[in-house]
């Protein structure tokens, strides 16, 4: 039994192209399954593809796609139509309208996300791909590690997409998850990051703790114990997951607007937020502010 503190990072998309749009999709939802070992240069094409066979289209949501596009303003007018109504996707119109040998024109920058492209088969759009422009709306990937009762509310934020750590498909007597479940330590607890082992672990190897502080060990010891019991009792992760506490290690990923992320952090990063998120949320609030200066 492993204890860490709750971290995160942000992984914003880099490369705006198609293959840059698949390649994040998949680097997001391969989270799911812990299965980012299964990444390589070329995979991305078969796992979208995947994606959509089956229906999955949340994921495709982490896919940032950036348009722009240069028309006669009634034109792009009625172009913009099939994406002024969607949640998913902001538009802006930069510099206003050009006269043209009498006719206005005007350039349109629309900021949205693969699953809307698909969904509404707008493939054709694609054509009008470009980079992120200072007119346009910028989205933000978060990843983070964390308690899965604080994941839980984190994911009551609608105005962001989220993809979590699946304790369903996760099987953590695997060697790839070191043969043990991670747990998150309580902020409020003086106890060190570290291998607690298992609960026939010799007591005097333990650190100096309080009787709250044991009984947290040996709680989460256990949970993971009989996990594992269930398992070799010929229980599939989905059943045995029962017995698992709110305090084990989860991983989230989050994406959205700027707005969106700002009501984020109205909430979990307030004074009577829950101390765990508010552990998290405060150092994510302060990293988010310096990367969304005099952006959209």
């Amino acid at each position: 039994m492993k204890l860490i503190k709750q971290s995160f990072e942000f992984i914003n998309q880099t490369d705006f192209s198609l293959v840059g749009i698949k390649k994040h999709i998949e680097r997001c939802a391969r989270v799911s399954y812990k299965s980012e070992d299964k990444i390589t240069d070329t995979s991305y094409e078969k796992f979208v593809n995947m994606l959509e066979s089956r229906g999955h289209d949340r994921p495709l949501e982490f896919g940032t796609v950036y348009l722009s596009r240069t028309a006669q303003k009634e034109d792009n007018m009625a172009w913009l139509d099939k994406y002024t109504y969607s949640p998913w996707s902001k538009f802006s119109f930069g510099n206003g309208s050009t006269r043209i040998d009498g006719k206005l024109w005007n350039t349109i920058y629309v900021t949205t996300n693969y699953r809307v492209i698909v969904e509404n088969h707008l493939e054709e759009d694609l054509k009008y791909l470009c980079e992120p422009t200072e007119y346009h709306y910028k989205r933000y990937t978060a990843h983070m590690v964390l308690d899965r009762g604080v994941m839980d509310e984190f994911r009551t934020h609608v105005g962001l997409s989220h993809l979590a750590e699946s304790t369903r498909y996760c099987n953590y007597s695997k060697d790839k998850f070191g043969n043990e479940i991670t747990f998150i330590k309580p902020c409020w607890c003086n106890i060190p990051e570290g291998d607690y082992g298992t609960p026939d672990y010799i007591p005097d190897r333990l650190p100096r703790m309080g009787a709250t502080e044991s009984g947290l060990i040996d709680a989460l010891q256990y949970a993971e114990y009989y996990y594992f019991f269930l398992l070799s009792e010929g229980w599939t992760p989905q059943q045995a997951r029962s017995i698992l506490p709110l305090g084990i290690k989860s991983e989230l990923i989050s994406c959205g607007f700027k707005d969106a992320w700002e009501n984020f952090f109205k909430r979990r990063d307030a004074p009577d937020a829950h101390p765990m998120a508010q552990e998290i949320a405060k150092p994510m609030h302060e990293k988010f502010n310096g990367l969304v200066y005099f952006s959209r």
